[in-house]
């Protein structure tokens, strides 16, 4: 499990690192003293828990995890202070746990197994796997498309990242060489009818919106590849490096291919975006 910690208080930030050194399955990937730091890591790495002091100057621990909320809607976030009124607001931002300072290893060993349990129950059910061609996975077993325009369909939706597909745009990228009529929308609404089905069948059905004018995704409820990489993931990174293709049946989403090889080349030179 990756985890960071945000205390202004170098001491502590060292007596976390001590506390947790050697412990199986966690890995620090961050320590900060400086709030803004803390959120400026967890928007470009993949982070499963944070463990925030609540008394900190200029941005404090209550405030940093509803802005870290935002970022990542399924971090684990535990607070760590001595300060037993701030059990109450805690609360108010939904934190998952709450530890009191003095503490030792065997509070963080039981807090970050429940943190654990926590972070495998939020894990998405649903994967979509765009390096090389396009998938849909839900508990880990691929799903078969028996329409494959509805396939193609939901690819478009996931290649939105959430936003919304209108049908005359889903025309001119699945059937472009047919005139925009009834036919062809009659042909849209039953690709649509066809992914509620199969994600129906899968029961996962609440990833995925649509009517006779639009569709789209959840992207919260959903794990993909593409979204782990323009999130720095590195994995995500690796298995892109190895595959170099996206989408790679779909002649519309070069575009997308095109955007992330350009990416890569600006972080490989070291310029900004």
């Amino acid at each position: 499990m990756r985890v960071m910690i945000v205390d202004d208080e170098k001491l502590a930030l060292r007596q976390f690192e001590i506390e947790t050194e050697d412990l199986p399955g966690v890995e620090i990937a961050a320590a900060c003293s400086d709030p803004a730091e803390a959120l400026k890591y967890l928007r470009e790495n993949p982070v499963e828990a944070a463990f925030l002091d609540i008394e900190m100057p200029g941005m404090n621990g209550l405030v940093l995890a509803e802005k870290m909320r935002e970022i990542r809607p399924d971090l684990v976030i535990i607070f760590i202070t001595g300060y037993e009124q701030y059990a109450y607001d805690a609360l108010k931002v939904k934190a998952d746990y709450y530890m009191t300072k003095p503490y030792d290893r065997k509070d963080i060993e039981e807090v970050l197994e429940r943190a654990r349990l926590l972070a495998r129950r939020q894990n998405k059910r649903v994967y979509f796997r765009t390096f090389g061609r396009f998938d849909m996975f839900v508990d880990g077993r691929a799903v078969y498309f028996g329409n494959a325009k509805a396939k193609e369909l939901l690819a478009l939706c996931v290649d939105r990242r959430g936003g919304i597909v209108t049908i005359e745009e889903a025309a001119d990228k699945l059937w472009e060489d047919r005139v925009y009529d009834s036919r062809v929308k009659n042909l849209y609404r039953k690709a649509v009818m066809y992914i509620r089905q199969i994600l129906g069948e899968c029961g996962a059905e609440e990833i995925f919106y649509g009517n006779r004018g639009c569709c789209q995704i959840d992207i919260m409820k959903v794990d993909c590849d593409y979204y782990d990489l323009l999130k720095g993931n590195p994995d995500a990174v690796r298995s892109w490096r190895v595959t170099r293709t996206y989408l790679q049946e779909y002649s519309w989403a070069e575009e997308t291919c095109a955007m992330l090889e350009m990416a890569e080349e600006r972080d490989m030179r070291g310029e900004p975006e």
